[in-house]
């Protein structure tokens, strides 16, 4: 009788506290490096230097690198307009806690004070101008796609992303995640090292933001018209990461700010996915899977959305002249096969993302910088992220990051409630049934005697 209650009890503890392995404290190939900054008690200069440090440690040749990208990308006389006209006022309009975390890692970093590109050293400005690529026109580009409800395996949301943008090899030896936590919240920047605005990004509440480009041509190779009151897009991310909770929140946020370039907000929470598609001067508007789009661009997959370089909604400007969008979204449409009796699952996801049909209007292309997949219910993340010598992969390895938000910090939804009820009573019955035996044998040996 003993023996079997300790089985019961051996079935039960591995069943409900599965065996979770051990974080390898060095880096598998293909996989980049995990920053944490614990924030609590720290000003926000303070965090600067705290991240700084930590990637200068990490990248000796930090700003050298940063240079080399930055001189391969900007003419001397773009640089020279943007450092003059646009970078100061986008500056002006940022929160001070982040003028100053700029502040942090600068000071961390020792720059110099001389603005000229390709000379080996960084400068104050050159730093500022990184943060705020997409605000000076290089727009980053590429597809998303993602399921929820029926057309997902487990009806919470799975959610992909290919970032596409040109890069160099100095820039793709610096990816990394940035986490910045305290004890009561979590947000991360899946990125680059030291730089504290994002391009995509999730939270604690997993609320998941990636930036898209929404214009048909490549325009930073010209200084953009500065308008009233124009906010920074990339960091205006960072900001809902850090004050929203759901996508309407995010969208409420987002579409009260002006912005410099036209752009989408791929958004998903815990419940499901949407996109926020801002026109240049207009007002931003909100995408769901079932909203009237474009005649060239229907969709008509139920609780399955995708998004392009481009604008969809019937509502907006048809912005989409280049031909190879039109074809992502003819293939996006072709592979969104997902519903309650064949839903995706992360795998599925993955496939889509790293589809090369059709040369030259691949999906997964040599422009593909990064490719991931995002649990906003589990917080896990399969990030691809291209190798600095080598963006000739033609089948992405995806690596596995789990808690990059630690557990303890992720709020749970319905279902995490419905699973932690569910443990807490099969908990309750087993103790009481161990009660139950333990009441018994003592009867029996009351007896006996």
């Amino acid at each position: 009788m003993i023996s079997s209650v300790f089985c019961y009890f051996l079935v039960f503890c591995l069943f409900f506290f599965p065996y979770q392995g051990f974080a390898s404290p060095t880096l598998n190939l293909g996989e980049i490096p995990v920053i944490r900054l614990h924030t609590d008690q720290l000003t926000p200069l303070q965090i600067g230097l705290a991240l700084g440090r930590q990637t200068k440690a990490l990248f000796p040749n930090i700003k050298e690198q940063y240079d080399a990208y930055l001189a391969a990308h900007f003419p001397p006389s773009l640089y020279a307009q943007l450092q003059e006209k646009i970078l100061p006022s986008l500056l002006q309009q940022l929160d001070p806690a982040y003028q100053e975390e700029l502040n942090g890692v600068a000071t961390a970093w020792s720059l110099t004070r001389t603005n000229q590109l390709g000379d080996g050293l960084l400068s104050l400005n050159e730093y500022q101008l990184i943060n705020l690529l997409p605000d000076l026109g290089q727009l980053p580009g590429g597809s998303g796609f993602g399921v929820f409800g029926k057309a997902s395996i487990d009806t919470p949301p799975i959610i992909g992303r290919n970032l596409d943008w040109n890069s160099t090899p100095e820039l793709r030896s610096l990816q990394v995640i940035t986490v910045y936590q305290s004890h009561h919240n979590a947000m991360a920047n899946i990125g680059f090292a030291g730089i504290i605005s994002v391009l995509t990004g999730f939270n604690d509440h997993g609320l998941f933001l990636a930036y898209y480009k929404a214009v048909p041509y490549s325009s930073y190779q010209h200084a953009p018209r500065l308008s009233h009151n124009i906010h920074s897009s990339v960091f205006d991310l960072r900001k809902v990461l850090e004050t929203s909770q759901s996508i309407q929140q995010a969208a409420r946020y987002l579409s009260k700010q002006s912005y410099l370039y036209s752009h989408s907000i791929l958004i998903s929470d815990k419940k499901s996915i949407q996109v926020l598609e801002y026109p240049r001067g207009g007002v931003a508007k909100l995408r769901r899977w079932n909203s009237r789009t474009q005649v060239n661009k229907a969709w008509d997959k139920p609780q399955q959305i995708a998004v392009i370089g481009c604008h969809v909604l019937a509502s907006l400007p048809n912005n989409c002249r280049d031909v190879k969008e039109s074809y992502h979204w003819i293939r996006l449409r072709q592979l969104a096969v997902f519903n309650a009796t064949n839903p995706a699952n992360v795998h599925a996801i993955t496939d889509i993302l790293s589809d090369t049909k059709n040369r030259l209007f691949e999906i997964f292309n040599a422009s593909t910088l990064q490719s991931m997949v995002y649990q906003p219910e589990t917080g896990n993340l399969y990030l691809y992220a291209a190798v600095a010598n080598d963006t000739s992969s033609r089948s992405p390895v995806y690596q596995t990051y789990l808690n990059i938000i630690p557990e303890a910090l992720r709020h749970q939804t319905t279902n995490g409630k419905k699973h932690l009820t569910l443990w807490l009573i099969t908990s309750l019955l087993f103790v009481l049934s161990a009660i139950v035996f333990w009441i018994v044998w003592q009867g029996r040996n009351l007896h006996r005697k």
